[in-house]
This record gives C-alpha cells, sequence and structure tokens, in this order.
C-alpha cells in the first residue's frame, strides 16, 4: 500500500515555491474579495463581516503554507533580524537629539504636569517645545481635521461631510475645544483625550439611555441614536477607508511607531530581539519591535518611559509633516487642477436651487465667473453678498437667490477626474489620512490602558495599582461606549 506524501517530504526548493505561490494567490484572492466588497452596493455591516471572514481566512491559509507558528483566527506575525541594523545606524546618530525628541513627546504629552512629574529627568527645553506644540497643533492644525471626513466611509461620518468646514478663525471655536485645549496644556494631550473620551463615552450613555426609555412609550425616539457620532470606529482600508491609500497610511504609521521604539530602546543599550509585521490577512494591524523585556525592567523608570514616549512622538512628528503637505495640496494644487466645472449630484428642499437647477446638470460659471472645480465654487459662495446670480450650466443659464452663507443648496462633485485630478486626489488622500491617522494614534495610545504606550508610563508613576486598574476599566467602558453607534448605524 503506497503511503501518503506531504508537501514537508519533498525538497526544500519546492515546498519555498509552494509557499510563495499559495501566499501570492491568497493575496490575490483577498484583494480581490476587499475590492468587490467595496465597491459593492448593500448593508455596511454585512459588508464588514463578509470581508473579515475573507481576510480571516486568507491569513490562515497563509500563515499554514509559510509554517508560521504564532497565528490565530487570520492574525500572525512576520518577524526577523532585518531591519535591526537600520535602528542601530538610527540610534547612532546624535543620541541626544534622539533623548531630546522623547523628552520634547513627554512634555506634548502630559504638559505643565511633566515638569513636576519628571523633575530633574527631563529636557527643560524640550518639555517646553512640547507644551508650545500642543497650543501650535490644536490652533493651527487640528481644525483641517475633518478634511480626513472625505476618505472616511462611516455612515455619521459621511453625512457630515457637506456640513463640516475647516475653522478658520478663534470664533469658530467651541467652548468645548477651548476646554480641550486648557487640559491639554496643564496636562497634556494625555488629560485632554481621557476627557475627551470621557465626555464623547457620557454623552453616548446618555442618549442610550433617552432611547431605551423611549421604547416604554408608543413613539420610540430613534432619531437621538443618529445624532451622535461614534468616537470608536474600524478603520479597515477597502471598507472604511481607501484600499491603497489606507494601507500605505497604516505602513507609514506602524513603522515610525515602532522603529522609534527600538532606538530609544538601543540608545538605552537594550538588546533588540526581533522587528516584524503583525498582520490580519493581508492587512497590516501592527508592527512591532521586540526589546529584550527583561532589560528593560532593569532600567529606571524615566528611561522606560523614554522608550514607551518615542513611538507616540514619532506619529505626531509624522503628523506635523503630512499636515504641511495637505494643507498645500488642498491650498495650492487642488484649486488649480481644473475638473471642467461642478456635477451636480442633488438638489437640497428649501433652497433656491430647488425645482430650478437640475441634477446631473455641470455648473461652468457663477455671474461671469468661471466655475473649474469645487474650490472655484466655495470661493464664490464665500463672498457672495447679496441678491440673485446667473447661474449657467450646460444645460442652460438660471437665476437663484443664495441663502446669507453664499448656499443655493446643491451636493456637487468634479464633472470630470482626468489623470491630473486622480494623482493630485490620490497623494491628498495619503496625506490626509497619514495627518489624521498619526495625530489620532499618538494621543489614543496616551491613555491609561494595557497594551498601550500611556499604560507603562502610568505604571511608572501611580503607586496605587487598584485604582489605576479601576481607571483603566473606567476609561475601557467609556471606549466600547465611543463604538456603539457605529454599531447601530450599520
Amino acid at each position: 500500500m503506497a503511503s501518503k506524501t506531504s508537501i514537508y517530504d519533498t525538497p526544500e526548493s519546492f515546498q519555498k515555491a509552494y509557499a510563495r505561490l499559495i501566499t501570492l494567490m491568497m493575496i490575490v484572492a483577498a484583494i480581490f474579495a476587499i475590492i468587490y466588497l467595496y465597491t459593492s452596493p448593500g448593508n455596511i455591516l454585512v459588508r464588514f463581516v463578509l470581508a473579515v471572514i475573507a481576510l480571516m481566512v486568507s491569513g490562515e491559509i497563509i500563515a499554514s503554507a509559510n509554517g508560521i507558528e504564532q497565528h490565530s483566527l487570520g492574525a500572525y506575525m512576520l518577524g526577523g533580524k532585518r531591519g535591526i541594523g537600520v535602528i542601530e545606524w538610527l540610534a547612532k546618530q546624535s543620541p541626544r537629539i534622539w533623548l531630546a525628541f522623547a523628552d520634547w513627546g513627554i512634555g506634548f504629552s502630559f504638559g505643565i504636569l511633566s515638569y513636576f512629574v519628571f523633575k530633574k529627568n527631563i529636557n527643560k527645553k524640550a518639555m517646553l517645545a512640547g507644551i508650545i506644540t500642543i497650543i501650535v497643533v490644536l490652533f493651527v492644525a487640528f481644525p483641517y481635521l475633518p478634511v480626513i471626513l472625505n476618505f472616511i466611509n462611516i455612515p455619521q461620518i459621511t453625512s457630515k461631510i457637506g456640513t463640516t468646514e475647516v475653522a478658520s478663525s478663534p470664533s469658530s471655536f467651541s467652548l468645548f475645544f477651548y476646554i480641550f485645549v486648557a487640559a491639554s496644556v496643564i496636562g497634556g494631550f494625555s488629560l485632554g483625550t481621557i476627557i475627551l473620551i470621557l465626555f464623547s463615552g457620557g454623552s453616548i450613555l446618555y442618549t442610550t439611555s433617552v432611547f431605551l426609555v423611549s421604547l416604554l412609550s408608543s413613539h420610540p425616539n430613534t432619531g437621538v441614536l443618529n445624532q451622535q457620532v461614534p468616537g470608536v470606529a474600524p478603520l479597515i482600508p477597502g471598507i472604511t477607508i481607501p484600499l491603497v491609500a489606507g494601507i500605505i497610511s497604516l505602513i507609514i504609521l506602524l513603522v515610525v511607531h515602532e522603529f522609534s521604539h527600538g532606538v530609544l530602546a538601543k540608545i538605552a543599550k537594550i538588546r533588540i530581539r526581533s522587528i516584524g509585521v503583525i498582520l490580519f490577512g493581508i492587512i497590516p494591524l501592527g508592527a512591532y519591535v521586540e526589546p529584550d523585556e527583561r532589560e528593560v525592567r532593569k532600567l529606571k523608570a524615566y528611561a522606560q518611559d523614554r522608550i514607551s514616549i518615542a513611538g507616540i512622538s514619532a506619529n505626531m512628528v509624522t503628523s506635523i509633516f503630512f499636515f504641511i503637505i495637505t494643507f498645500i495640496i488642498i491650498s495650492y494644487v487642488l484649486p488649480n487642477v481644473s475638473t471642467g466645472g461642478v456635477l451636480i449630484t442633488e438638489v437640497i428642499k428649501n433652497y433656491s436651487a430647488y425645482g430650478v437647477i437640475p441634477v446631473n446638470s455641470t455648473i461652468l460659471a457663477w455671474n461671469n465667473v468661471t466655475i473649474r472645480n469645487v474650490y472655484d465654487l466655495e470661493k464664490v459662495e464665500a463672498s457672495y453678498v447679496s441678491g440673485p446670480v446667473n447661474i449657467v450650466t450646460n444645460q442652460g443659464s438660471f437665476t437663484v437667490t443664495p441663502n446669507s452663507q453664499g448656499k443655493i443648496g446643491i451636493l456637487a462633485e468634479p464633472a470630470q477626474t482626468g489623470t491630473q485630478y486622480q494623482l493630485t486626489n490620490f497623494i491628498y488622500s495619503i496625506a490626509a489620512l497619514s495627518f489624521g491617522l498619526n495625530f489620532f494614534v499618538a494621543i489614543f495610545n496616551l491613555l491609561p490602558i494595557p497594551a498601550f504606550d500611556g499604560w507603562r508610563i502610568y505604571e511608572n508613576r501611580v503607586k496605587n495599582k487598584a485604582l489605576l486598574k479601576a481607571f483603566s476599566a473606567i476609561i475601557i467602558v467609556a471606549i466600547l461606549l465611543n463604538a456603539l453607534p457605529w454599531l447601530w448605524s450599520v
């Protein structure tokens, strides 16, 4: 009787070729599956679940084909010694600057309190620079975060794209914004984010309670649920964010974060065991640099804190870098890319254009001003004073009277998307996502939650561990509450 032959009984070269073939097939299959689900109509939750299943299956097959032992439910780790040499080289380049870089991160992470908590172990100039960074980021870069809404496919967020604008002056900021700024200056982005999470979670809890109480009446108030925007929602390339731009942005985020951890670990004379990436199917969930944990635990608290804060510092400086690129693109590049006018996709009731200007017509001019793109349209709307205006379209001319904000009640998009526009918009999507994602990962990583960088810092500084764990549990509950609006919307 012939014995069964296993793939592992074949020559090693054949095994490697087989593993590469299976891996390539699964990558291609997963990409096609995600693209299909992303472009298909239907309930986003169903498409999300199917995408998760596709990634889970592809991840399990890839891990098994490559003999990766550490894998579970489609998630697996790819790591090794490659890249450690780069970290060692970076650590040798101006160690003092790297240490100041970490202290800058402590400054914006814990604000004025960092002076009292870290005392003589922190570079005072770098700490002050960190506190100044809080103010500059919140008043200059933070108002531009709404631009990333254009690249996030989450129901409550998508519905606000047409109504959310960049805050251009101090009068545009809300009272809560100033409270967030004050809290961040005093206790850094760590305290500001804690307040933000607790406030948002409390608001969602109250809204949910109002809905549950209304169920007892004959008129359930389902509208209150849709008023809440999720504070936490999954960002899945190809489903909730663009596929290619999303993956590139996540890779940038993960690489700069983990490499910075590794550099500060090497400066502290800690051995790096391995470096790699955590994947779910073909989607990067995270990257890791694995220092010798026993050696890290032997370091003094402030040296451990510098290693922990390094990734956060890297994400913040990356966010600032991509903010500059985003600002240049939306201020000087996109406004000068012609899209042959703007296509009207919807006309809103109770506005002057309703019943007058037909849907699917292209606006070419506004009172003799040529409209090349949506930026030209926004400019003439902003400069509107009073009286009727003449709108020239490809289906004729129409006279309407805008409201006091210059709005005639239309939703519009580029009429033509040529190569120049597509390329510019692709770079814009990477820059905007990298700007927003790096900022949010930096501040959320400061939360005192196990597995977050902030946890180790708080653990080193808070003596009452029971109190710290209780507070951590409260924040975790608040984060789960922040995810509720996304769940009930899909």
